[in-house]
């Protein structure tokens, strides 16, 4: 049987922003939030998937992955690829040290992927890797700002990243309000102003008094796309206020249509909106941090920064750099040879047609199963549905009901810094392979709403 209120509190310390302290007394519940246990606290896991209590003999539409079938296919193109890059000339220097900008092959390899992707001009000078998006955003975190600087998120936002910041470098959490459209820039400009004697004093080396960690494209765990004039006011602000915006854009390259009449698109990243000709390109406050995840396989911890060099050159410049050379300089070689041959491109084309497919599947089953009264709209890209309950239901009572049966779904409010959004949930289309698993999963989630609401009468 779940403990509700095991769940309750793993959940409680993923969504506090300024109560949870490390000093807390956590009962080991950290990251724990939905395993099934029969006491008051959780063991130590290994893996994030154990943490999150991911695997479950059904419907698994909780985990943000690309599922088993997908990585079973990266096995004969990373082999391929292998082959390939061990047959160039100077494969020794893959073993060495690598150039603290990055292997320039791996770079303009992945520019010219990018370029094509996004169809907007990407330069090898503006990448550098890194160990994956979660690494990318530490060098951020960790080269610019220090204990006690303001981070402002989003209302909603990735639950690991509040813990990341929270905990691991203990910076302050100021929410900034969101609606249907996104991201609210008028809000971020006015906590700017309210918190403003609390923001750090820029200097020529750290020239950013906050970071805005945010998600505009396909956004998880909304799916949503911020639009083209938010985009453009929130660079505004960040320029006025001399913020770094840290764009989380691991799902840039994956979007959905509901309609085969209606293409599915990338949209403009919000870097280009700081990176246009005639601007002043020594300046630069957005930088985009993606990562070859979602895209190929999480174990591969290969990303990529881009930016400009006012962001970049100072961390090319870092000591962790200098010492250790380019980040994940050998894999940065297996990619750059997925990425030459083609197979990235195939696989990346291959995986958008897959994750459409289930996400149509997963909202024409909301559409036969969910009451009157759950609300969702379908995603404009990423591997989530967003699904309004009704006022009176709590996401995370229905989703420890569901585990209970198998059924893995995640709470709207461990997306909230603040606790918000309890009577919605998250859905996953992307971790399950099963269509028939898809489609008895929606119809459990159903089912669950109404006996809860028959039980509250």
């Amino acid at each position: 049987m779940l403990n509700v209120n095991c769940f309750r509190q793993g959940l409680a310390l993923l969504s506090r922003t300024r109560v949870c302290q490390l000093s807390e007394p956590v009962s080991g519940c950290m990251l724990s939030l939905i395993r099934t246990c029969s006491s008051t606290t959780f063991n130590a896991a290994e893996t994030l998937f154990e943490d999150l209590g991911a695997e479950v003999d059904g419907a698994n539409m909780g985990v943000g992955s690309p599922s088993p079938v997908e990585l079973n296919k990266c096995a004969d193109m990373l082999k391929e690829a292998a082959l390939w890059r061990m047959s160039q000339d100077n494969v020794q220097n893959l073993f060495q040290y690598g150039p603290r900008s990055g292997d320039p092959a791996f770079r303009r390899a992945l520019a010219g992927f990018l370029t094509t992707r996004y169809d907007d001009e990407v330069l090898p000078e503006q990448l550098i890797p890194t160990a994956g998006a979660t690494q990318g955003l530490a060098l951020l975190t960790s080269f610019y700002f220090s204990t006690g600087d303001v981070v402002f998120v989003e209302d909603l936002t990735f639950f690991v990243a509040l813990n990341y910041f929270r905990r691991d470098f203990r910076l302050r959490i100021v929410t900034v309000r969101s609606d249907e459209g996104g991201i609210i820039p008028s809000d971020l400009e006015r906590l700017v102003d309210q918190y403003s004697t609390e923001l750090r004093t820029p200097s020529s080396e750290r020239p950013f008094r906050a970071m805005l960690y945010t998600t505009p494209t396909f956004h998880n765990p909304t799916g949503r796309c911020l639009s083209h004039d938010r985009r453009a006011e929130l660079v505004s602000v960040a320029r006025r206020h001399e913020l770094l915006i840290a764009c989380d854009d691991v799902y840039n390259l994956l979007p959905v249509s509901l309609s085969d009449d209606i293409p599915a698109r990338v949209p403009q990243r919000l870097l280009s909106y700081d990176n246009v000709p005639g601007d002043d390109l020594e300046r630069g406050n957005v930088v985009s941090n993606g990562t070859f995840s979602k895209i190929f396989g999480p174990g591969l911890r290969l990303g990529w920064l881009e930016g400009s060099d006012r962001i970049l050159e100072p961390l090319r410049k870092s000591n962790l750099i200098r010492s250790g050379g380019a980040v994940q300089h050998m894999v940065a070689g297996l990619a750059q040879g997925l990425i030459t041959l083609g197979l990235l491109d195939t696989h990346v084309d291959s995986c958008q047609v897959v994750f459409q497919t289930r996400a149509r599947i997963l909202h024409a089953a909301l559409l036969e199963h969910m009451p009157p009264g759950v609300k969702w709209h379908f995603p404009a890209g990423g591997f989530f549905i967003w699904v309004q309950l009704p006022d009176n239901l709590d996401g995370e009572v229905l989703a420890a009901s569901l585990k209970e049966d198998s059924v893995l779904i995640f709470p709207g409010v461990m997306f909230s810094p603040d606790g918000n959004f309890r009577n919605y949930v998250r859905l996953s289309f992307s971790y399950e392979p099963s269509e028939t698993l898809l489609k008895e999963g929606a119809e459990m989630v159903g089912q669950h709403i109404r006996r809860l609401l028959e039980e509250k009468g």
